[in-house]
């Protein structure tokens, strides 16, 4: 175990805010209504389980009342049957989808949504460091593919050289980022597995295809704590003294460290290059 890591310099997140549209036709609020509990069933089909923090974000991204708001659909939805809710092991409330509202979303929009109710929260922290790094890119406009959907086998490929990916943002021309999200220390062997994934696929000639339209550009490692990142930082930086990995495919690798607390509200996130802002350093 090498444990000459040290964090990388701060570099906080801009705000994220889409881009702007040309103003619409007034809409009538039952429409607008309708289209928001669409919203909040569409996207905890996708997500498994959100909550209404996260709800807020993916539906109301610019509102200043978007947590009031949420607060609002999400009873409106539980008091119709169609959204269920669980308490979170820290305190707060997880909700996710119930049969009814599977069905209500199916015949609305054909998507193959499934009930929550036997749904495992697994890991909230570790579920929730996913979700907002996805929440964040969607709100920028970016496609992406929660780690519900991919352990669902709903999204474009569940397993690539022994790792399923914790979410995939897509850009426009097909460039896929994997994330890979760590909450605790994991051991030698799985975080070989990281290694291993991106020493097989990233900073080659030949392109490594996802699905079709879709290829692995980037890794991203975020961390919701320091600890956990110095732990997969060193077996970069093994891997890259003993010659399994060179410089040019840690380029291809982000880091962020994105805290998140027992309420699954997150912090600041401070991003950047694990081989420039961690492993250079620490060679220096």
């Amino acid at each position: 175990m090498t444990d000459d890591i040290t964090p990388f310099p701060s570099s906080v997140l801009p705000t994220c805010t889409p881009t702007e549209d040309a103003m619409p036709a007034p809409l009538d609020k039952r429409i607008i209504g309708e289209r928001n509990r669409t919203g909040v069933l569409t996207w905890l089909s996708r997500f498994g389980w959100l909550t209404g923090r996260m709800v807020a974000a993916l539906v109301w991204p610019d509102a200043a009342q978007a947590q009031a708001m949420a607060r609002r659909i999400l009873k409106s939805l539980a008091d119709g049957g169609l959204v269920m809710s669980r308490p979170l092991p820290k305190g707060g409330t997880a909700y996710l989808l119930s049969a009814k509202g599977a069905r209500l979303l199916k015949e609305q929009t054909g998507i193959a949504a499934e009930s929550g109710n036997k749904l495992a929260l697994g890991n909230p922290i570790h579920r929730a460091c996913s979700n907002w790094v996805l929440i964040r890119a969607a709100q920028q406009g970016m496609a992406v593919v929660t780690e519900h959907e991919i352990a669902s086998e709903r999204g474009p490929c569940k397993v690539l050289r022994g790792k399923q990916a914790d979410g995939l943002v897509i850009a426009d021309d097909g460039a896929c980022t994997w994330l890979e999200c760590e909450h605790s220390a994991k051991s030698r062997p799985e975080r070989h597995k990281t290694v291993a994934l991106v020493q097989d696929c990233l900073g080659r000639e030949t392109q490594t295809e996802i699905a079709p339209g879709l290829w692995l550009a980037r890794v991203a490692v975020i961390a919701t704590n320091e600890m956990a990142l110095r732990w997969m930082a060193a077996s970069f930086l093994d891997a890259h003294r003993s010659g399994l990995l060179r410089d040019v495919q840690i380029a291809d690798v982000d880091v962020c460290l994105l805290p998140i607390s027992e309420s699954l509200v997150p912090g600041d996130a401070t991003t950047g290059s694990m081989w420039w802002d961690v492993l250079v350093p620490a060679m220096s």
